[in-house]
């Protein structure tokens, strides 16, 4: 074998190695929409969107109490600059938002100014199970964890919104109809955060945006702020 035949046969291999890793990530690409995005449309079909966009008032478990804070908040607080203040719309009243997350009723009252009022609950409702599949999977991404481990993450947590062990304890799709729906906002906050902050501590972006997203998710949810120390600490 000459020397002119062992440099196309090393050319050719390169060609063919070059084609396969193409190829590869190309499958890589392919199967994290497929794992992501069907999950997401999966997620969004058992929420009925019909229902999520047909303007009237959500109920169920606490979910009819949580109605009436934003309307609140917005017509009584925002309008004097305050975040909190005190309601007499109960007994001899109560302290509004000085003792709960305002976050989330912030988020509604933001899509109150384009979108129905119902509708902006129900979207602030569901925002956080629809988003928890792809916040999951950006962060197995970011923290560059081996392929296919950031698929399996939202894989994972798909199951987890599944799961019906619990209607009360926050995360899941059977206790953010209940009215937990700052749980799921805060849930995929951290996660989102976490994300951020694991690639910012290896090339230096995202710090600060990480840690705004973390704060936010801190603010979103008491429980979810004690995840938050734990996560932030084993990073």
């Amino acid at each position: 074998m000459n020397h002119d035949d062992m440099s196309e046969r090393t050319t050719m291999l390169r060609r063919w190695s070059n084609q396969f890793e193409l190829n590869a990530n190309y499958w890589k690409r392919l199967s994290a929409i497929l794992v992501v995005g069907g999950a997401t449309i999966f997620l969004l079909l058992t929420l009925h969107p019909d229902l999520i966009f047909r303007n009237n008032t959500p109920t169920g478990g606490d979910m009819g109490a949580h109605v009436w804070g934003p309307a609140f908040l917005r017509d009584h607080l925002l309008n004097h600059f305050r975040l909190a203040g005190w309601s007499m719309d109960w007994y001899a009243g109560l302290p509004v938002y000085r003792y709960y997350m305002v976050v989330p009723a912030l988020f509604i009252v933001g899509l109150n100014l384009v979108l129905p009022y119902g509708i902006a609950i129900k979207i602030a409702a569901v925002i956080g199970i629809l988003t928890l599949p792809y916040c999951t999977w950006l962060f197995g991404r970011f923290a560059r964890f081996a392929y296919p481990i950031p698929e399996m993450l939202a894989i994972a947590a798909t199951i987890f919104l599944y799961d019906e062990s619990f209607t009360i304890y926050g995360g899941n799709i059977a206790s953010t109809m209940a009215g937990e729906f700052s749980f799921s906002i805060a849930l995929s906050l951290s996660i989102l955060g976490f994300a951020l902050v694991s690639r910012g501590l290896e090339t230096g972006k995202y710090l600060a945006t990480g840690s705004i997203v973390v704060a936010l998710s801190a603010l979103s949810h008491g429980i979810v702020l004690l995840f938050v120390f734990g996560g932030v600490a084993l990073m």
